[in-house]
C-alpha cells in the first residue's frame, strides 16, 4: 500500500494491472483470479515435469493397446428392441434385464440429471443459470454437452480426493505427524486427478513412493511410523486398492477365509523395502510350547526372511517387456508394472468397477475392494469396460464418459424399495444414494457462494517448529482437505472453531479423521445426529445467514418478481422448480414487505477479520485460552446480516432458505 500521508491506498501490482475497489466483492474477485493464475502457473510447472517422462508411458500404453487388440473379441450382445438403449454399455444390461423379463425405468428427469451429474462428477451441486442454460438448449445431444463440460470442470479432481484418501489409507496428523500417521499425499492425489494422469502411472508413482514426505508428494504413503512393518501395511492397502486382494488377516498369520499365506503379503511387502524382510515376533501368533494350538494356519515363523517376490500369477505371470521397466533392478518399479500390466485384467476390472460402483451405487462385481469368491453380475460387461480403460491409456474420465452417457446410469431411481430389490442387481435402475460427507459441506458452500474461512490446519503458526513435529495442511477450500485436528484432550486453546464446525458435519455424515486403514464403503446408515448437525449446526446456520457475502443476499437484491427469485432459491438448493404447494407456502412466507426489502441507503457490511495469536508456544497462557474461547463464539455467531435488506424481510428469508436446506431430499443424490 502506498505510505505516503494524503495518497490513496493502493494494493500493489503490476502497472498495467486494474485499479482494485476496497470492496469484499471486488477483493475476493480479484483473489479468485490470482489462485487462478498461480494454479495455471503450477500446471504448467507440472506438465513440463512429467514431460521428460512423457515417452516411456507412450510406449508402455502403445504395447497395452496391442494387447487389447490380440485379445479375443468381445461378443457384444444385439439391441433389444423394446430396450432404450444411449451406447455399448446398455446393450450388455438390456440382455440381462430382457432375459429376467424385467423392465428397466426410464429416463430420469432434467433436473435430476443435472443434479445427480453434478454432485457424481464434480461433488457440487449446479446453480440455478447452469441449469436455465441447459433448459434452454434444445439440441439432442445436450446432456453429452453437459457431461463433457462436467469432466472438463477442475472440481472433478476434488470430487475423487476423499475417495482415494479412504482407499489408500491416507492419514496426516498435524501433531506429531511420525506418530502412527502416513504424510499428506492428498495434494499429489489432487494433482494427478486435476492433470487426469493416466491411472497405471498414478499406481506407478504411488508405489515407486518418490518426492517429497511431508509436502504432499508420495513418498507420503511410505510413512507408517510406529508399524513393526510399515510396507507390510502398505502392501495390504495396495493389493486391496487395485487388486481386489483383502490380506487384511495374513498380517500375522496365514488367513483363515482368504487363499493368502502370510509370506504372500510379505513378499509384497519385500518388494516394497527392495530388500527381503524379517518377520519380527509381533508380527505372528504367540505359540507357548505345550499350550493350546492356534485356531489359524501359521506357515511363517518369527525370525524368518521373506525374499521380494510376487506369488500372484493368476494374476500375471513375472514376465515383463524391457521397455515396461526403467529400472529392472528396482523391486519397486517392478511391483508397480505387474499391478498395472495389460496382461493383468484384474487391475483394469478393479478400476472400471470403481467408477462403476460410485456412479450406480453397487458395483458390477459387489465387493468392490475383496473379489475372493466374488462373481461379477455382467463379467462380459466389465471385460469390455476393463479393455476400453486399457485401450484409452488407463484413462479414468473414458470410463466415466462411457457410463454417464448410458442409459443405464441416467434412468431414474425406484420409487420404491421393494422395486428396487425386485430386479436384483441387473441394473434396472441406479441405487438410492445419500450424498458423500466431502458433498453436502462442499454444496452448502457452493450454494451460499460463502468461503469456509477456516483457520490454517496448523498449532505451530509461525513454523517455529520442523515439519517432524507440526504439519501445516493451509487453509482448506473443499471438504477432503481437512484432517484431525489432534485435540483429543480437548484444551480450548488448541481448538480451531470454524474447523472443527465443518468436521461436525463431514463426521456425522460417515466421513473420518483417522485413516488407520483402509476401506471403499464409508459407514452409510442414518442416525439423529445427521439432522440435528443441520438443523443447528454452526456451518448451516452461517449458510443460512444473508451477510453481504452470499450469494443468497445478491439473490434477493436483483430487480425480479418474486416468483422468479422462488425459483431461484428452489434451483440453487433443490435443483429443480417447487411445486404450486411449496410456490403458495413460500410467497405467503415472502410476499409481505418483498417490495420495500431493498433499503435505498443500505451498506455493506463487512465481518470483521479474525485474529489470533495463539499457537502450540504460548497454548498455556490463560490469555490464550479467553482469545480462543472468543474466536468460538464468534464461530457460531457466524457472519454479520447485510444492512442492504430490510431485517423482518431478510430473516423470513433466512428461515426458507433453512427450510429447504434442511429438508430431507437435499442429502440424497435424485
Amino acid at each position: 500500500p502506498a505510505t505516503q500521508a494524503g495518497t490513496m491506498f493502493e494494493l500493489l501490482a503490476p502497472s498495467d494491472a486494474e485499479p482494485i475497489t476496497l470492496h469484499e466483492r471486488d477483493w475476493r474477485r480479484y483473489a479468485e483470479q490470482s489462485q487462478s493464475l498461480i494454479a495455471e502457473l503450477d500446471s504448467k510447472a507440472r506438465r513440463a515435469a512429467a514431460a521428460n517422462q512423457a515417452d516411456f508411458w507412450q510406449q508402455r500404453h502403445a504395447w497395452a493397446r496391442d494387447v487389447v487388440e490380440q485379445k479375443t473379441p468381445l461378443d457384444v450382445p444385439a439391441s433389444e428392441p423394446d430396450y432404450p438403449q444411449l451406447n455399448t454399455i446398455d446393450r450388455f444390461i438390456n440382455a440381462r434385464l430382457a432375459e429376467a423379463g424385467v423392465e428397466p425405468s426410464p429416463l430420469t428427469d432434467d433436473f435430476a440429471f443435472l443434479r445427480r451429474t453434478s454432485l457424481d462428477v464434480r461433488g457440487v451441486l449446479p446453480t440455478q443459470n447452469e441449469i436455465r442454460e441447459f433448459l434452454a438448449d434444445e439440441s439432442a445431444d445436450r446432456r453429452a454437452r453437459w457431461i463433457d463440460r462436467l469432466l472438463n470442470d477442475p472440481r472433478w479432481a476434488d470430487n475423487w480426493v476423499g475417495y482415494w484418501q479412504d482407499v489408500l489409507a491416507e492419514n496426516p496428523g498435524i501433531l506429531k505427524p511420525e506418530l502412527n500417521n502416513t504424510g499428506p499425499f492428498r495434494w499429489w492425489i489432487h494433482e494427478s486427478l486435476l492433470d487426469n494422469k493416466p491411472m497405471d502411472r498414478f499406481v506407478a508413482e504411488l508405489v515407486v513412493m518418490n518426492g517429497s514426505r511431508y509436502g504432499g508428494g508420495p513418498a507420503g504413503f511410505s510413512m507408517a511410523t510406529q508399524n513393526d512393518v510399515p510396507m507390510a501395511a502398505k502392501a495390504h492397502v495396495v493389493a486391496k486398492a487395485f487388486l481386489g486382494l483383502d490380506m487384511t488377516c495374513a498380517r500375522c498369520h496365514d488367513a483363515p477365509y482368504h487363499p493368502f499365506k502370510q509370506s504372500e503379503l510379505f513378499g509384497l511387502a519385500a518388494m516394497l523395502n527392495r530388500q527381503a524382510i524379517k518377520l519380527p515376533s509381533s508380527s505372528s501368533v504367540p505359540q507357548t510350547p505345550g499350550g493350546r494350538k492356534p485356531l489359524v494356519d501359521i506357515t511363517l515363523k518369527p525370525g524368518e526372511s521373506v525374499a521380494p517376490q510376487w506369488s500372484f500369477v493368476s494374476l500375471t505371470q513375472t514376465d515383463l517387456p524391457a521397455s515396461a521397466l526403467r529400472s529392472t533392478s528396482d523391486d519397486r518399479e517392478r511391483l508397480a508394472a505387474l499391478i498395472t500390466s495389460p496382461t493383468n485384467d484384474r487391475f483394469a476390472r478393479m478400476m472400471v468397477n470403481r467408477v462403476w460402483h460410485r456412479y450406480l451405487g453397487e458395483g458390477i462385481v459387489a465387493s468392490v475392494d475383496d473379489w475372493h469368491e466374488a462373481e461379477p453380475s455382467h463379467a462380459e460387461l466389465l471385460d469390455y469396460l476393463g479393455r476400453e480403460f486399457v485401450a484409452s491409456g488407463y484413462d479414468l474420465k473414458h470410463v466415466a464418459r462411457l457410463i454417464l452417457n448410458s442409459h443405464a446410469y441416467q434412468r431414474a431411481v425406484a420409487s420404491d424399495e421393494s422395486s428396487e430389490s425386485s430386479a436384483g442387481r441387473l441394473f434396472a435402475s441406479p441405487k438410492r444414494r445419500r450424498m458423500d460427507a466431502e458433498q453436502i459441506v462442499d454444496s452448502l458452500f457452493a450454494v451460499s457462494g460463502k468461503p469456509m474461512e477456516s483457520e490454517p490446519l496448523t498449532l505451530d503458526p509461525e513454523a517455529r517448529r520442523p515439519v517432524t513435529t507440526f504439519l501445516n495442511l493451509g487453509v482448506p477450500t473443499r471438504g477432503w482437505e481437512l484432517t484431525s485436528l489432534s485435540n483429543e484432550r480437548d484444551r480450548p486453546a488448541l481448538a480451531l472453531p470454524v474447523a472443527q464446525s465443518i468436521i461436525d458435519v463431514l463426521a456425522a455424515f460417515g466421513w473420518r479423521d483417522a485413516r488407520p486403514n483402509p476401506i471403499t464403503e464409508r459407514e452409510s446408515y442414518p442416525t439423529v445426529l445427521q439432522p440435528l448437525t443441520l438443523a443447528h449446526g454452526s456451518v448451516v446456520n452461517r449458510v443460512c445467514q444473508l451477510s453481504d457475502n452470499s450469494e443468497f443476499t445478491e439473490l434477493c437484491l436483483q430487480d425480479v418478481p418474486l416468483d422468479r427469485l422462488i425459483d431461484d432459491i428452489y434451483l440453487r438448493i433443490l435443483s429443480r422448480l417447487p411445486n404450486s404447494d411449496e410456490r403458495a407456502m413460500a410467497e405467503a412466507l415472502l410476499a409481505e414487505g418483498y417490495e420495500q426489502r431493498r433499503l435505498p441507503n443500505g451498506q455493506f457490511v463487512m465481518k470483521p477479520p479474525l485474529r489470533t495469536a495463539v499457537s502450540w508456544s504460548n497454548h498455556l497462557s490463560a490469555e490464550a485460552t479467553t482469545i480462543k474461547l472468543e474466536l468460538e463464539k464468534a464461530a457460531r455467531a457466524g457472519d454479520p446480516p447485510s444492512g442492504r435488506l430490510e431485517a423482518s424481510w431478510r430473516e423470513r428469508m433466512e428461515d426458507f432458505v433453512w427450510a429447504l436446506v434442511n429438508s430431507p431430499e437435499f442429502v440424497f443424490v435424485p
